[in-house]
């Protein structure tokens, strides 16, 4: 039987183990949903096929649940997706899909609002992220992060510190990977540089990290400064993460909105479109990337 040329196709999302397990499983229940829909079955029926609810179903198709290999083969054969290549690239999904998240390691210090945005960032092509108050964490020194760690949680141990410091300061690895790295722009209002954290030798070192940095990561790492010139450009008020990913059909845009005590995650497209124009706007009244180094010499002057 010729193969349907309307059904959904999973062949465009690779099969890239460095991008995370988070984002293997978000494409392939992206692509169960559609391959449901093309069946012409109800969510409830689908339930019956594997022996579970509605509700279930729902959280398979918005990856908030396990894939078992077994459910995944029987839902695929009540879609009638037969196509060799297809069903091998499930396979393969799945099976990656079910690999420790990379927050995993520090699940102790990783916090619940941060861990959709640790599982998702390494499978981003495109990071631009903007902060009023700190260095981005991706920039941070062990013992900046620690400063500012220790100032928002005054009362953990001092293990957990360190757990949160490590997860923080690793982010950068991304970055370093040969296969496939994000490119991070990242945008910081000028006082940045100006509020002390820790001892003036701190911030000395720490402007001598995004020297080096972006010495190191020129092609994956952008730096932007805002001055108060930017107006109400810069007056958003907190941390924002824009996520775009190297297959957009399969997975949509991310934001993350941190707050003081939690975050909110936007991915509608409306929404998520939104934050672009804000970011677009910001990055474009900030001083350009061509004269950071510039700026951070000048900085870094000040803390001597």
């Amino acid at each position: 039987m010729a193969a349907d040329p309307k059904a959904p196709s999973i062949l465009g999302f690779p099969h890239c183990p460095e991008w995370g397990a988070a984002a293997h499983r978000k494409a392939l229940a992206g692509h169960l949903r559609r391959c449901r829909d093309h069946a012409g079955i109800a969510p409830r029926q689908a339930g019956r096929f594997i022996h579970v609810s509605e509700a279930t179903v729902s959280r398979m198709e918005n990856g908030q649940a396990a894939l078992k290999p077994a459910d995944v083969e029987r839902l695929l054969d009540a879609y009638a997706v037969r196509d060799p290549q297809e069903r091998a690239r499930i396979t393969d999904l799945v099976q990656e899909a079910a690999k420790p998240e990379v927050w995993q390691p520090y699940a102790n210090a990783a916090p619940l609002t941060l861990r959709p945005l640790l599982a998702m960032e390494p499978a981003a092509r495109r990071i631009i992220s903007y902060e009023p108050q700190l260095v981005p964490g991706w920039l941070q020194t062990e013992e900046y992060a620690e400063i500012v760690i220790r100032a928002v949680h005054p009362t953990r141990p001092a293990r957990e510190i360190a757990e949160r410091v490590a997860l923080r300061t690793q982010r950068i690895e991304m970055l370093r990977r040969a296969a496939s790295p994000p490119v991070l722009l990242a945008v910081m209002d000028s006082e940045v540089f100006r509020r002390q954290v820790g001892t003036p030798g701190v911030m000395y070192r720490q402007i001598r990290h995004l020297l080096a940095l972006l010495e190191e990561l020129r092609y994956q790492l952008y730096l932007q400064i805002a001055p108060l010139t930017v107006g109400a450009a810069g007056a958003i008020g907190h941390p924002v993460v824009h996520l775009r990913f190297f297959t957009p059909q399969y997975l949509p845009d991310m934001v993350y909105l941190e707050q003081y005590e939690g975050a909110v995650y936007r991915e509608k497209p409306s929404e998520s479109e939104r934050y672009q124009a804000i970011l677009n706007n910001l990055c474009g009244v900030a001083t350009p990337a061509a004269q950071t180094s510039a700026l951070l010499e000048d900085a870094l002057a000040a803390w001597r």
